[in-house]
């Protein structure tokens, strides 16, 4: 059964049932799932959302699925999915040209192609794009989300702007919203803040998710081979597809840590290189060496940092303060 056809059933169904024990020990071991749970929640309240991913956690599909899910849910959400990747250098002119182009996007059945919108300076800007807002509320037939990645390509005071802008949507219309917004932007953007919006953490999949991601592209597959490779990843959502890609290819499962850097393509170079550049400095060195995956160790501002920026280690929530470990076991075999 398709994803679409699986979530149409759902919402066709009249009352909700209790899982059976097994389902609810895999949901509450679906740490990714429940980020996606806390975003879909905010969005249908008409909230906005900061999403915040580190590096290769396969933030368009996981933008995708929820936008499939918010459209085919009760209530309903059209969602825009878009990207500001374009922004990157770009001259201030082009990029609040950009911005402007794709807020234009709510509440459009198709991809809309405005005529281009010429500002001249910051209030000038917002004002466009608070009036974009307003007629997405009155004229869109259904309530509608803008779902934009790579938000950290634009300039902080265009970020400024569009927090403002929101900001005073949500003064005009504190009931009966019909737009909301999320912002997906990296580690290394933590200090964006859209109003009050909460920022939820896109974690990697649990080892169920993994598993369930590698044999959904594949089938069924021998249970500890699957546990071995599933492990190596770590549950970063960009390598557990690629090797479950690979899988399909080659109708069997890499089963070293070799073989699945092999199969991970221009990954594998992104991976080495934030490997090196650690490496490169002693006390970034030591530590990571130091820690392991599954033994979490307190947080070290200074020095986990830089690592949490390159996607190298995982921040654990625990009672006792932040943790941090190694985000996977792959991770050392790029250490020679």
């Amino acid at each position: 059964m398709s994803r679409l056809s699986r979530r149409l059933r759902v919402s066709r169904m009249s009352a909700p049932t209790l899982p059976a024990p097994a389902e609810m020990r895999r949901l509450d071991t679906a740490v990714r799932g429940r980020a996606a749970r806390a975003v879909r929640a905010r969005l249908r309240r008409m909230e906005p959302v900061v999403l915040v991913a580190p590096p290769w956690a396969a933030v368009p599909r996981f933008l995708e699925e929820l936008s499939l899910d918010l459209a085919v849910g009760e209530p309903a959400v059209g969602c825009r999915v878009v990207s500001f990747r374009a922004a990157y250098s770009r001259p201030r002119a082009e990029a609040w040209q950009l911005t402007l182009q794709l807020f234009g996007q709510l509440g459009q059945r198709g991809w809309h192609r405005a005529a281009p919108v010429t500002v001249a300076d910051r209030r000038g800007f917002r004002w466009a794009l608070e009036s974009l807002l307003e007629q997405a509320h009155s004229t869109s037939p259904h309530r509608v989300a803008l779902l934009a990645r790579d938000v950290e390509a634009l300039p902080v005071d265009i970020l400024e702007d569009v927090a403002a802008a929101w900001s005073a949507y949500r003064s005009r219309h504190p009931v009966d919203r019909r737009c909301a917004v999320l912002l997906a932007t990296s580690e290394s953007a933590g200090w964006l803040h859209l109003g009050n919006a909460p920022k939820v953490e896109l974690v990697d999949f649990a080892t169920d998710e993994a598993e369930r991601t590698i044999t959904g592209r594949t089938g069924p597959l021998p249970k500890a081979e699957l546990q071995a490779v599933t492990r190596l990843t770590g549950g970063i959502p960009g390598v557990v597809e690629k090797v479950a890609a690979a899988a399909r290819r080659a109708r069997r499962l890499p089963t070293t840590a070799a073989e699945v850097v092999e199969c991970l393509g221009p990954v594998s170079g992104e991976l080495r290189a934030a490997v090196d550049q650690a490496i490169a400095h002693d006390h970034l060195a030591d530590r990571l060496m130091g820690l392991e995956v599954d033994t979490p160790e307190p947080l070290e501002l200074d020095v986990d940092t830089p690592l949490l920026r390159a996607g190298l280690v995982r921040r654990v929530r625990s009672p006792r303060g932040d943790l941090v470990e190694l985000r996977a076991p792959l991770i050392k075999s790029l250490f020679e």
